[in-house]
């Protein structure tokens, strides 16, 4: 047990090399160009700021390669292209507003009826004198007098069949009597036919 210790304590540590598991900058640009050598003549283009800020501060950053100067370029244009198209179409709306200005006299349709009467006195035609009131109200005339007309037919329905209520109950109430007389009578019948019979025996 104790020469086992001892060869484990005497024994330095093997030291493994420590590798990162993403690959560095320049080992990715050192593959880069030998896959394709052309790029080293226009590989990365030198900033003169760049290095001045390097030697004091160290290795902080990279100069930017021309395919990422041409990626920038081109998001640089696709901004400008929509802030182009934005401006377009806000002319355009304010174009259509100004014409319509000129136009009518007015941009929101707030006077329709006001421009239709200003456009058939400026063709010379025969002004609009109709009231805009005039039939609406007429129609809600002709809505209340058939209402009240169909009022004063369901009142007079009413009456009848009152009236014949009445007249039922009237009825019923002299069938009710002659039915009362009727048993009356025929009890005095029926007593005087008692007595008869008692009288023969």
């Amino acid at each position: 047990m104790r020469s086992r210790s001892s060869n484990t304590e005497g024994s330095a540590p093997k030291q493994f090399p420590r590798r990162s598991k993403f690959p560095s900058l320049q080992e990715v640009r050192h593959k880069g160009r030998d896959k394709d050598p052309s790029r080293e003549t226009d590989g990365a283009l030198p900033h003169p700021t760049s290095e001045k800020s390097h030697t004091g501060k160290g290795h902080q950053a990279e100069d930017l390669s021309r395919d990422d100067l041409l990626f920038l370029l081109s998001i640089l244009e696709g901004e400008l292209q929509a802030r182009d198209e934005v401006i377009g179409i806000l002319r355009a709306e304010k174009m259509d507003l100004a014409l319509l200005e000129a136009q009518y006299g007015f941009v929101t349709p707030k006077k329709v009826l006001e421009a239709l009467q200003r456009d058939a006195f400026q063709a010379t035609s025969a002004p609009w004198q109709e009231d805009i009131y005039e039939k609406p109200m007429n129609e809600l005339d002709k809505v209340i007098e058939k209402h009240k007309e169909s009022h004063r037919r369901i009142l007079e329905q009413l009456l009848m069949v009152e009236k014949s209520h009445r007249q039922t109950i009237m009825e019923m109430e002299e069938e009710k009597r002659k039915h009362k007389e009727y048993m009356e009578k025929s009890d005095e019948f029926i007593n005087l036919l008692e007595q008869e019979c008692e009288r023969i025996q």
